[in-house]
C-alpha cells in the first residue's frame, strides 16, 4: 500500500491542494460558520440513523450490480461476502487518497476467491460508467422541471455566463448519449481494439496482452443483455441514495418551493464532483459544489453548507467503521 501511495504522490498532493482550496472557498461562501454549526448539530439522531440505513440499502443494490458484472469471470460468490468487499472498498476510498480504495477492493476480493484482477478492475470501471450514465439521465429529467432562476444564480455563483452553463450541459448530455449508443451497438469492441493497436504503434514495447484484454473485457462487461438490467439497478440505487438526501433535507430550514429538484441537482453535481482530485473521502469538492447548487436554488448558505457536511458525514463515517471491521475479519480468516 505504501508503494501505491508513493506511485501516486503527485495525485495525492494535487488532491490535497484542491481540497484545501475548496474548504477555503466554503468558508468564503457561508455567512457565519457559527450558524452553520448550529444548523449542523440541530438534527435529531433518529433521522441520522434512518439516513444511514437508507444509504446502506443502496450498498445492497451496488453489490447486486457488481455481482452481475463479475458473474462471467469470477463465478459463484456469496452475496454477503461480496457485500463485505463493497463496504470495505468504500471504507478504503474514505480513508485513502487518490481513490486507492478501488484497488483495495480488488485485494479484499482476492482474499476470498481466486480472481482475474485485471477483469475485476475493469468491472469497477464499468460500475463507474453506469453511475455517470444514470446521473446524466437524472440530470436530463431534472432540466425539465428546473426553475429559470437556478441557471442565473448558478452561473453568477461561478462567475460565468448562463450560456456557458447551457453549453456545458448540452455537451455532457451529448457525450452520454453517444456513449450509450456505442455500448448498445457493440462498437466498443472495435474501438478498443484499434486503440490498443494504436498504442502498440506508438510504443513498440507495449503489447496488448491478456492483462489488457481481461481489463477491457471487465470494463465492457455490460453486454446488450446486461445493459438494461444494470442501468435499472444503478437507477434504483441512486434513487435510494437521493431519497436519503431528501429525508435529511426536510429537517433543515431550506424554505424553498422546489426542494425535490434542489436535492436531485445536489445529488447529481456533488457526486459528479467526485471526479475532481481531492483528499481521501472527497472532502472539499463535495461540500463546495453541493453548497453552490443549493444556494442557486435560494437556500441560505449556512443551511446549505450544514446540510452538505452532514450528508457527507452520513456517507463517510458509519461505512468507514463497518468497512474496517469487515475487512479485518476477512483478512484474519484468510490468514488462519
Amino acid at each position: 500500500m505504501i508503494h501505491l501511495i508513493k506511485n501516486n504522490i503527485y495525485k495525492i498532493l494535487l488532491g490535497t491542494f484542491i481540497s484545501l482550496v475548496c474548504l477555503f472557498l466554503l468558508l468564503k461562501i457561508v455567512d457565519s460558520f457559527d450558524k452553520t454549526l448550529e444548523s449542523l448539530t440541530s438534527i435529531s439522531i433518529f433521522y441520522l440513523v434512518i439516513g444511514f440505513l437508507i444509504y446502506f440499502l443502496s450498498l445492497f443494490l451496488r453489490t447486486y450490480r457488481w455481482k452481475i458484472l463479475l458473474k462471467k469471470n469470477v463465478g459463484t460468490i456469496k452475496f454477503k461476502s461480496l457485500l463485505n468487499v463493497v463496504i470495505s472498498g468504500y471504507m478504503f476510498n474514505n480513508l485513502l487518497p487518490a481513490r486507492l480504495g478501488e484497488l483495495a477492493r480488488i485485494y479484499h476480493l482476492s482474499l476470498l476467491k481466486k480472481i482475474n484482477k485485471s477483469f475485476v478492475l475493469g468491472s469497477i470501471l464499468a460500475e463507474r460508467v453506469t453511475d455517470v450514465i444514470v446521473l446524466m439521465l437524472f440530470l436530463l429529467i431534472g432540466l425539465i422541471f428546473i426553475p429559470s432562476e437556478f441557471t442565473e444564480n448558478f452561473s453568477s455563483n461561478l462567475n460565468i455566463t448562463p450560456q456557458i452553463v447551457y453549453i456545458s450541459l448540452i455537451i455532457l448530455l451529448s457525450l452520454t448519449t453517444i456513449f450509450i449508443l456505442i455500448i448498445l451497438s457493440g462498437l466498443w469492441k472495435e474501438i478498443t481494439h484499434k486503440f490498443l493497436q494504436l498504442l502498440k504503434k506508438i510504443n513498440s514495447k507495449f503489447n496488448p496482452d491478456k492483462y489488457i484484454e481481461s481489463f477491457t473485457e471487465g470494463a465492457f462487461s455490460i453486454s446488450n443483455k446486461k445493459f438494461i438490467k444494470v442501468v435499472v439497478i444503478a437507477t434504483s440505487l441512486w434513487a435510494v441514495e437521493f431519497s436519503m438526501f431528501y429525508l435529511i433535507g426536510t429537517q433543515f430550514n431550506f424554505d424553498i418551493e422546489n426542494l425535490f429538484i434542489a436535492i436531485l441537482f445536489f445529488g447529481i453535481f456533488s457526486n459528479l464532483g467526485g471526479i475532481i482530485p481531492s483528499t481521501s473521502g472527497g472532502w472539499g469538492p463535495f461540500e463546495v459544489i453541493g453548497t453552490i447548487v443549493l444556494t442557486s436554488f435560494g437556500v441560505d448558505s449556512n443551511e446549505a453548507a450544514a446540510f452538505t457536511i452532514l450528508v457527507h458525514l452520513i456517507l463517510w463515517l458509519p461505512i468507514s467503521i463497518v468497512g474496517l471491521i469487515t475487512f479485518i475479519i476477512d483478512f484474519r480468516k484468510s490468514k488462519s
